[in-house]
């Protein structure tokens, strides 16, 4: 029976590996299910073998693959060049890892994302990080909202350009960060107003704190109809 005392400092050790695994604010990045990880690799709680404890469920890293469809992604070798460890795999063949990085490819559209994470992830469900940055992407997929645990999603660098497309994110309690700048969508006026307010449950937006202040703040001028379609 692990002590709440050991759970705490599992939790502390995993939370390490967001600062070791990305140069971005990779200290964002949820921490994991801890007895999802320990039951699917098999690896007790560490209290010695620090480094080998964080390192247990590194992000799988598709990035800069030059891929234009995520069926492309699918047949694509993951590098661990970032994250310093590919992720584990299952006898089923899927990565154990709550973290999948598609940024800098070529993608036009998130058609067919819900398969490729069914492919590459031993379960999807799991999924709390989310970068498809740098990308050409239009729109943002409406099964998006099949992964109830994302928690950081980035998107910055695309092609997005309808506010309404943000909307489809409100399902998503658990969404703490997002990035969207970089995108045709951050230069509608009160770009960043119009977001706080259709995502109250934002902590960050584009790697900038949300502040008390902007929850406040009474939503921007024609927020309604742009939303809604109200007067």
């Amino acid at each position: 029976m692990v002590t709440e005392y050991v759970q705490r400092a599992t939790c502390r050790r995993l939370h390490v590996l967001h600062s070791m695994c990305s140069k971005m604010h990779f200290n964002q990045c949820t921490q994991f299910d801890l007895n999802y990880v320990k039951k699917k690799t098999r690896v007790k709680f560490l209290r010695r073998n620090e480094r080998q404890e964080m390192l247990i469920a590194a992000p799988l890293d598709l990035s800069f693959k030059k891929a234009t469809t995520m069926n492309e992604l699918a047949n694509k070798r993951p590098q661990a060049v970032r994250t310093g460890k590919i992720p584990l795999r299952t006898a089923a063949d899927r990565f154990v890892t709550c973290s999948l990085w598609l940024s800098n490819n070529s993608l036009t559209s998130m058609f067919g994302f819900e398969n490729l994470a069914q492919k590459l992830l031993d379960d999807p469900s799991h999924l709390s990080w989310l970068d498809l940055s740098f990308n050409e992407i239009e729109q943002i997929a409406d099964d998006i909202t099949h992964f109830p645990n994302l928690k950081i999603f980035y998107l910055h660098g695309n092609n997005i350009s309808d506010i309404n497309d943000v909307v489809k994110l409100k399902k998503l309690s658990t969404l703490k960060s997002l990035t969207l700048h970089g995108n045709p969508i951050e230069n509608l006026p009160y770009y960043r107003g119009y977001i706080v307010h259709i995502l109250p449950q934002l902590t960050t937006l584009d790697f900038s704190a949300v502040l008390s202040t902007e929850r406040k703040k009474a939503a921007p001028a024609g927020f309604y109809k742009i939303i809604y379609g109200s007067t």
